[in-house]
């Protein structure tokens, strides 16, 4: 028997839909490599999120005070704390006797890269501290960084919503304060339009801790 040939209108529509599957195949396929790349530049940026959250608990939650003599002998707080820069102390894994449990640092900005400039031994100038001085990377990518303080009133005469005071200074050396902020709020404003803000409660405040009523001291007693 005459075998039928195909006819051009069946050709035509089974090439339709082999392109029609091929195309679906195709859009699936990208599909799944977008959001695999995805979830991958997520997966990545928690990391990187997770290694600053805990590099930032370690610093911020172990902030103490700490006062240094000067040339001429007088104790200067080492805490510099305003809108856009801390340094600070802070207690440290104890590695070693030489290294010591105190790390004194300060959160540097440059090219877009947040480090951790840091010496194990105390200073005034970062010009004193030679060889001793350290980087660490903290998170790249970074706009801008923004600092407050937590402070609190002791006037009784405010509510205690309106006592809690957040500053954008902490102002140690004309006033002379010897004590750091009860917490530390770190906003980090993020090349790509994301920003992300740390609050962390410092250790070094336990003078306006009680047991019973709670009542701040008064400066002088500070």
């Amino acid at each position: 028997m005459r075998k039928q040939a195909f006819t051009l209108i069946e050709i035509i529509i089974a090439v339709s839909i082999f392109l029609i599957v091929a195309m679906t195949l195709y859009s699936y396929s990208r599909e799944t490599s977008n959001s695999w790349r995805r979830v991958v530049s997520e997966r990545n940026r928690f990391n990187e999120l997770l290694a600053l959250d805990r590099a930032l608990n370690g610093i911020l939650e172990h902030l103490v005070p700490f006062t240094w003599p000067d040339n001429d002998g007088v104790k200067t707080p080492f805490l510099l704390a305003e809108r856009g820069r801390l340094r600070c102390a802070y207690l440290h894994r104890l590695n070693d006797e030489v290294e010591g449990a105190l790390r004194f640092a300060e959160f540097v900005l440059e090219q877009n890269k947040l480090y951790l400039v840091y010496s194990d031994r105390p200073f005034l100038h970062w010009d004193e501290v030679g060889e001793r001085r350290k980087t660490a990377l903290l998170a790249e990518g970074v706009d801008s960084i923004d600092f407050l303080y937590a402070d609190w009133s002791d006037d009784d005469s405010l509510d205690w919503g309106e006592r809690l005071l957040w500053l954008d200074e902490w102002e140690n050396v004309e006033s002379e304060r010897m004590d750091a902020p009860l917490a530390v709020k770190l906003t980090i404003n993020w090349l790509d339009g994301r920003t992300e803000t740390w609050l962390r409660r410092c250790m070094g405040i336990s003078y306006r801790e009680r047991y019973g009523k709670w009542n701040p001291l008064p400066d002088d007693k500070r």
